[in-house]
């Protein structure tokens, strides 16, 4: 949607005056270089704010579904059945429980894009066999002195025996914690790598008819406002050890890159010698960021400290370049560019050298983020008047689309590369949605209000 907005910026109006950018390409982060070029249309005064409030419409803009539905697919992704029975419950109150601990536990394991959760009131061994459950998960929940006490315990369906038991001790508020831990601990049992249930996801909110950055667990409950201004906050992104959040912000009459920590209530602007800047996106290693600047040609990417402040660009041209997102060793990254006559996707190191076209498919591809294992990319692209998601090899090839309903938008990769979480607007409203890597299971995790933007935060180190 960003390039519809810089294609108006760009059309060609008498009072403009350009000339070419110099190429920088030494592969060294210098100080950017002066440009001659004069925009005048961008910056006459009413007209740069109408702009402004264009641009945040369109950004905004990432619709997506509500409630949990899911789509009937085929996966092509082998999940493994496993059991889930319901819990036992002591006498105490549980009226705080947003839902009951089994099905908390098997969202998670559906979700994982690992399992099929096979639900049941109780044990019975035709019922596994039948799905072909080799294991079952069961447990209990008991209260002493306000606190939690809960048991999971992983068991073989055939004979019954304990493969692994965990225990959490808790507040009530804290129980869906515990038991996204109990998820994380049994994908780690049986397939030897840390799960994602105990991650969250930051996106953007419609509340009380402004743009506001939000966090919630993973699948969508306890959500938690972050941004409070009456201005429009968009495009989050996670810092590496996801204690902040940085978004853009146009509460200055401008767009402006903000960092909140999370432990805190104060938003810190970043780059204040620069005058409009959005997308920031997060070296997952050094924690330096990528972001393009809206300058006298178009737009720009940059490369920036949010520690030091110092800021430099890393591409030159007169085009539109956007939507940058790191390679997960950050070495490199894909942004987005109209340098071929449409937006299409292309990578360049992570000093802005060598850049080379990756998306070749289609004529407008926008919005590509890397998998964490770095073999291939999801973006949105549109087809038929629709943005749909598809995923391909890094080098363009291996297409395959993931979406069929609707507007999809800003795919998210999950933090071990199982699932991808999106917007679409396929119920009417823009929502979040997460579906496996390969389009199945499309599961809605947003119930009211209009939200779109979704990035994923990433895995903490070791099993929790």
């Amino acid at each position: 949607m960003l390039f519809l907005v810089f294609l108006i910026l760009m059309l060609p109006i008498p009072l403009a005056n350009s000339t070419e950018a110099s190429q920088w390409r030494q592969g060294q982060l210098l100080p950017p270089q002066s440009k001659s070029r004069t925009y005048y249309f961008l910056y006459y005064p009413p007209m740069k704010s109408a702009i402004f409030t264009f641009l945040l419409l369109c950004a905004c803009l990432y619709a997506q579904q509500d409630t949990i539905t899911m789509d009937i697919a085929v996966s092509t992704d082998k999940t493994l059945p496993i059991g889930v029975i319901n819990f036992e419950l002591d006498n105490s109150n549980w009226s705080k429980l947003e839902e009951l601990p089994h099905k908390t536990l098997a969202r998670d394991f559906n979700l994982s894009a690992r399992f099929s959760a096979v639900e049941l009131e109780q044990y019975n061994l035709f019922a596994l066999s039948r799905e072909q459950a080799k294991h079952y998960v069961t447990g209990t929940l008991s209260m002493s002195e306000g606190q939690v006490k809960l048991e999971c315990k992983l068991y073989a369906a055939a004979s019954r025996e304990v493969i692994k038991g965990f225990a959490y001790t808790s507040s009530v508020e804290q129980i869906r914690t515990s038991l996204h831990r109990c998820a994380d601990n049994v994908v780690h049992q049986l397939w030897g790598v840390q799960g994602f249930a105990s991650t969250q996801i930051a996106w953007v909110s419609k509340i009380s008819g402004k743009k506001q950055v939000v966090i919630a667990d993973y699948d969508g409950f306890r959500r938690k406002q972050i941004t409070t201004h009456s201005s429009v906050n968009f495009l989050p992104a996670w810092s590496p050890d996801n204690s902040k959040i940085y978004f853009t912000s146009l509460r200055n009459g401008k767009p402006q890159l903000f960092e909140r920590h999370l432990a805190g209530t104060m938003d810190k602007l970043l780059f204040s010698q620069i005058d409009q800047a959005f997308g920031p996106a997060v070296n997952p290693k050094d924690g330096t960021l990528l972001f393009s600047i809206i300058g006298q040609s178009g737009a720009d990417i940059w490369y920036g400290n949010p520690q030091t402040g110092n800021a430099a660009r890393l591409i030159y041209t007169t085009n539109i370049e956007v939507s940058p997102s790191w390679s997960p060793y950050g070495t490199a990254f894909l942004f987005s560019s109209d340098k071929g006559g449409q937006p299409q996707i292309y990578m360049a190191l992570r000093d802005g050298s060598d850049v080379q076209r990756v998306s070749f498919f289609g004529k407008y591809n926008e919005s590509a983020v890397w998998s964490p294992d770095g073999e291939r990319i999801a973006y949105c692209s549109m087809d038929s008047g629709k943005l749909n998601i598809y995923t391909s090899g890094i080098d363009g090839n291996d297409v395959q689309k993931l979406t069929f309903e609707g507007n999809n938008e800003r795919p998210t990769w999950s933090p071990d590369g199982m699932a991808i979480a999106f917007s679409s607007d396929r119920s009417g409203s823009p929502q979040i949605y997460i579906m496996r890597r390969d389009g199945s299971n499309a599961t809605r995790i947003t119930n009211t209000g209009e939200n779109s933007s979704p990035v994923w935060s990433n895995l903490t180190k070791g099993v929790p």
